[in-house]
């Protein structure tokens, strides 16, 4: 008795070749003929032999060359042209290793390539029975199951099921064809593999159907609407940006493969572009904020401010309120790459400088935070480095051409205006 999995697949061709062949214009005479010669058609005995011869055409195959170049294939008329390339059937091993490879992704149809005209035969031993196992399976696994359903009269049962099988054989020759994409890979000196790309159809089109569940599923149409009547969802959705969708055979997906017919053709691909970086305009101190974060040409035009009230040859109240005025200037600016260089920080996620003296590591870095708010003996030495490096930004820059020579009153400016900022500093 066979199946009804078997039984269902017959059915269905059956009534379409009924349909197709039987016309309303025909007489009961004639529909009954049709009838008979659809029976014999599809009898086991006739059927089997006949998809056997037909299903040779066809190939298993994880890795289809034709979506490389849709001219190579597994049938005849390849062979006689020389565009036949051997078909690859690899499942890999699953390894929770992260990557995305052959093995780690599984999926529920295989695909196939070969004569279009021979997918019912394929489809045939695609039928899953009520075991849970499918035809090409039980032939593999030469059950009970398969060998009733191989057995026919006038035919070898190991010349029927090795035909059937042909569908998975794969020739011990590997044969490629210069229409598909190829690579020279290095593996020694002066040595190479000439490696033929092929598509893993499985993860391509996985791939599309996962994206389809994510995009356009129901849970995620509900939440849509829920979005847009301004309705709590409570798993809402996601958005997938950047995609772009490949087309495969044209107008004839199935000259393709099985999986290409069954998804129209189309895929779709994820954007593989390297990473927008944000510029950034701040350098991170190594050893010295005021060397590598904070430089005179960062000053320039306060310190040459500066200079034209050190050149001034009198000295009053107005030029000193401009000097202490300047110096503020350069302060402000100091605390300002200070905070830039602080914020930054919070958010950086790479290896800080070890070689930065601690009193500027307390000044900058975040995870000194609270010490820097109880502690005071950091900000006296910091002081100092502010005020030293104003100095030696005047003086040792190529900033200033001909510097002059700071007085005490001048350095002690500065280390007052400096002092009078400490709590701006913390």
């Amino acid at each position: 008795m066979l199946d009804p999995a078997i039984a269902a697949f017959f059915a269905e061709r059956k009534e379409a070749w009924l349909k197709k062949n039987i016309s309303a214009a025909m007489s009961d005479a004639e529909v009954l003929e049709k009838q008979q010669a659809c029976e014999q058609n599809f009898l086991l005995d006739n059927w089997l032999p006949d998809a056997s011869r037909r299903v040779c055409s066809r190939a298993l195959t994880t890795h289809p060359s034709k979506f490389s170049h849709p001219s190579t294939g597994v049938g005849k008329t390849n062979i006689k042209d020389g565009t036949f390339v051997s078909p690859v059937l690899f499942e890999g091993n699953q390894r929770n290793d992260g990557f995305f490879r052959s093995g780690n992704v599984r999926f529920d149809l295989t695909d196939s390539v070969g004569d279009a005209g021979a997918l019912a035969a394929e489809d045939f031993l695609r039928v899953t029975l009520s075991d849970g196992m499918s035809v090409l399976q039980h032939i593999e696994s030469e059950t009970k199951v398969a060998r009733e359903l191989l057995t026919v009269k006038g035919v070898d049962y190991e010349q029927l099921r090795s035909s059937f099988l042909a569908i998975k054989s794969t020739s011990e020759e590997t044969s490629t064809n210069s229409k598909i994409k190829q690579v020279y890979f290095p593996v020694a000196d002066q040595q190479y593999h000439l490696l033929s790309l092929l598509t893993h159809s499985g993860h391509l089109f996985e791939l599309r159907q996962r994206l389809d569940a994510l995009r356009f599923s129901n849970e995620a149409n509900e939440a849509r609407e829920c979005k847009k009547a301004n309705r709590f969802h409570p798993a809402g959705y996601q958005e997938i940006f950047g995609l772009t969708t490949i087309g495969f055979g044209g107008t004839k997906p199935a000259n393709i493969s099985v999986l290409n017919n069954k998804f129209a053709g189309k895929a779709h691909l994820l954007p593989s572009m390297p990473p927008e970086l944000t510029p950034r305009n701040i350098r991170l101190p190594k050893t010295d904020f005021f060397k590598e974060s904070f430089t005179a040409w960062q000053a320039k035009e306060v310190l040459e401010a500066l200079h034209r009230i050190f050149l001034t040859d009198y000295n009053n109240i107005s030029i000193r309120d401009g000097r202490d005025y300047r110096i503020q200037q350069y302060l402000d600016l100091v605390i300002e790459k200070m905070w830039q260089v602080r914020l930054f920080l919070e958010a950086y996620s790479g290896e800080l400088s070890s070689a930065l003296p601690l009193e500027q590591k307390i000044w900058l870095y975040p995870e000194f935070t609270e010490q820097r708010q109880q502690e005071d003996e950091w900000l006296d030495q910091i002081t100092r480095h502010i005020a030293r490096g104003l100095r030696n930004h005047y003086t040792r820059s190529k900033v200033i051409a001909n510097p002059v020579t700071l007085a005490d009153q001048e350095l002690l400016a500065i280390e007052k205006v400096v002092a009078s900022n400490q709590e701006n500093l913390r």
